[in-house]
């Protein structure tokens, strides 16, 4: 389970070392590799190949025939990138996605359970500063769900 964060470096081919602390929850099954794609407020979302397997087994069930969920499934997937962590732990984050998350020389790399992020720390701190309510505020608001039993 990924939580937690990390500062990492970009260095001069855009790669940047995974931290001990998640790649010791990558599974055998991921392979040692990792799927990158776009995420949401301008982050980059990082998925042991293992759990991208899931998260692509329900992409299958987006309705074809909406247009909302056809145009989310070529903007998610037209930035797939697949790699694998080198024999330095490192990760090639390609050009495009360098681009999207304008990623400068520092990234914040953090744990999101089944998955990663990676941030540029600047535009990670302005997320965090937009919400509306203070963390108190929306945990209260979020509890139901967090203390929902799962079946």
């Amino acid at each position: 389970m990924f939580t937690g964060h990390s500062i990492c470096s970009l260095d001069a081919k855009s790669r940047i070392i995974l931290p001990a602390k998640f790649r010791k929850y990558i599974k055998p099954e991921a392979e040692n590799k990792l799927i990158l794609t776009r995420g949401m407020d301008q982050c980059l979302l990082v998925y042991p190949q293992d759990e991208w397997q899931k998260v692509a087994a329900g992409l299958t069930r987006y309705n074809q025939f909406n247009s909302e969920q056809r145009f989310f499934i070529r903007q998610f997937l037209n930035f797939v990138n697949e790699c694998e962590l080198d024999s330095q732990n490192r990760i090639l984050i390609p050009p495009q996605l360098v681009q999207f998350a304008k990623l400068k020389k520092d990234v914040t790399v953090l744990g999101q359970l089944n998955k990663m992020e990676i941030w540029d720390p600047e535009i990670k701190e302005e997320y965090d500063n937009s919400m509306p309510g203070s963390y108190e505020e929306i945990a209260e608001k979020v509890s139901e769900i967090i203390n929902t039993p799962v079946l």
